[in-house]
């Protein structure tokens, strides 16, 4: 797996902390507005310093920003196998083991030392099938 990160400029960096100042006044916000209990004052204080520092000194978010992003590709590399894991073994192999059972074959696989060649010839087309294809 290799980096793909790219050094930050002082428009991500505001955007990054903006955006987790965000997050955070949304954790802080939530129980005061979904269950009426008081505000998260730990998560109100991390979500000013984010949006400060993502105003007036935008280089301070820097070293948090790089450490983030390798967190989000390592998550990323992670959830992408996992996602295409489940979809081979939850779709294409039970629809390969039913296709099996039914004795459809798409591919046309097996070996046939009876044949001079297993090429498949076309059936000819009309001249304007590509005219109207809608």
């Amino acid at each position: 797996m290799t980096s793909t990160i790219h050094q930050p400029t002082n428009k991500d960096l505001r955007s990054f902390g903006l955006l987790m100042g965000g997050v955070f006044l949304i954790v802080a916000v939530w129980p005061l507005v979904i269950h009426g209990e008081s505000l998260r004052v730990w998560a109100s204080l991390i979500a000013v310093v984010f949006g400060v520092m993502g105003m007036v000194f935008p280089k301070g978010l820097g070293p948090l920003h790089r450490v983030w992003m390798k967190i989000g590709e390592k998550l990323g590399w992670i959830n992408s196998r996992i996602i295409l894991s489940l979809l081979f073994f939850g779709m294409f192999t039970p629809m390969s083991f039913v296709m099996g059972l039914l004795g459809k074959r798409p591919l046309q696989l097996g070996y046939d030392p009876k044949a001079n060649s297993y090429r498949v010839v076309k059936k000819a087309r009309a001249a304007d099938h590509v005219l109207k294809p809608f």
